[in-house]
């Protein structure tokens, strides 16, 4: 047994073995050459890096994609059809397109204040019961979509359609989609002001879908009938084009039928996409199926009207959907 002094040398004997060692480990070290004001400086907060994909505030990214979601979203039937029933001011949330909003869609036209720009988004998302295949836009999907500052943002949007016939063994069958390239402008409020889309191969995507001969003369030919007839029974009284369907056939079979990726133009094409539009506002879309095309149907020799951002954004080319 150890006694009371035995132990209280062994532990003044580890205290120096510790001194010891520790000397030796500091004469190990290398000396450091550092000042005095260096050692009382505050070391400075490590610098953070934000990454390409990463930005600290996304509210306004996110208001930006659910607008635009909210948009397309009222393409998808039956979504549209009060707006294409009683006209576009009363059905249209608030928050989605400013009053003075402006805009082209190519290769369908320019479109300058709410009511056309709605009518274009909304108006003229097939209806199942007006055409032979009974297509409808069934669903969307936004497959790409980018907005790094407040005011700007793209999206590519795939529309998914499909047949709708209840009853019909092909209801539900799926169709080929239609795919919308578009550049947007958000006022300060979050709603779109200016924006600049693009449809690719929108005859393609007719033709398949309607199984529509655009090039058979016979195709054509009934084609007129049907737009003559919808003129006649829509536009009558002021808003009347032609004086018979008659008249209105014989104008219009002199006229080049064109097709859905130029369908812009003073034809036959034009004419069906504004017949559609009759429905909401006869007044306004009327001319635009008779024989002067009203403005809208109406040759445009190329690039006229489609470089024509300073007139129609009211901004130097090149500075509308950059961000700043």
């Amino acid at each position: 047994r150890y006694d009371t002094i035995t132990i209280t040398m062994l532990r003044l004997n580890f205290l120096i073995l510790w001194a010891a060692a520790a000397s030796l480990f500091a004469s190990a070290l290398p000396i450091s050459d550092v000042s005095e004001e260096e050692i009382n400086t505050p070391t400075p907060e490590p610098k953070k890096t934000f990454w390409k994909s990463f930005n600290p505030n996304t509210d306004f990214r996110n208001r930006n994609f659910n607008t635009i979601s909210r948009i397309y979203n009222l393409t998808v039937y039956p979504n549209q059809v009060p707006i294409l029933t009683f006209g576009g001011a009363a059905f249209v949330p608030k928050g989605l397109f400013a009053q003075n909003v402006v805009g082209r869609v190519d290769p369908v036209g320019n479109f300058t204040g709410f009511e056309h720009s709605i009518e274009y988004f909304f108006a003229l998302s097939p209806l199942p019961q007006a055409n032979p295949s009974s297509a409808a836009i069934t669903s969307y999907k936004i497959v790409e979509f980018s907005s790094e500052c407040r005011d700007i943002a793209a999206s590519v949007v795939y529309l998914y359609t499909s047949v709708v016939n209840p009853g019909s063994p092909d209801h539900g069958k799926p169709l080929p989609p239609l795919k919308q390239v578009a550049f947007w402008k958000f006022n300060k409020e979050g709603e779109v002001e200016k924006y600049d889309a693009w449809i690719p191969n929108l005859n393609s995507w007719v033709t398949r879908t309607t199984m529509a001969s655009l090039g058979n003369p016979e195709f054509q030919l009934e084609s007129i009938r049907q737009i003559c007839y919808g003129t006649q029974a829509r536009c009558y009284g002021p808003n009347q084009q032609w004086d018979s369907i008659e008249d209105c056939v014989v104008g219009l079979a002199k006229k080049n039928y064109g097709t859905y990726d130029e369908a812009w133009g003073d034809n036959v094409v034009c004419r069906t996409i504004h017949l559609v539009l009759t429905q909401t506002r006869p007044d306004v879309h009327c001319p635009h199926v008779g024989p002067t095309g009203g403005g809208k149907c109406v040759d445009v020799e190329y690039p006229e009207n489609y470089f024509s951002d300073k007139w129609l954004y009211e901004e130097e080319t090149g500075e509308t959907f950059v961000c700043k």
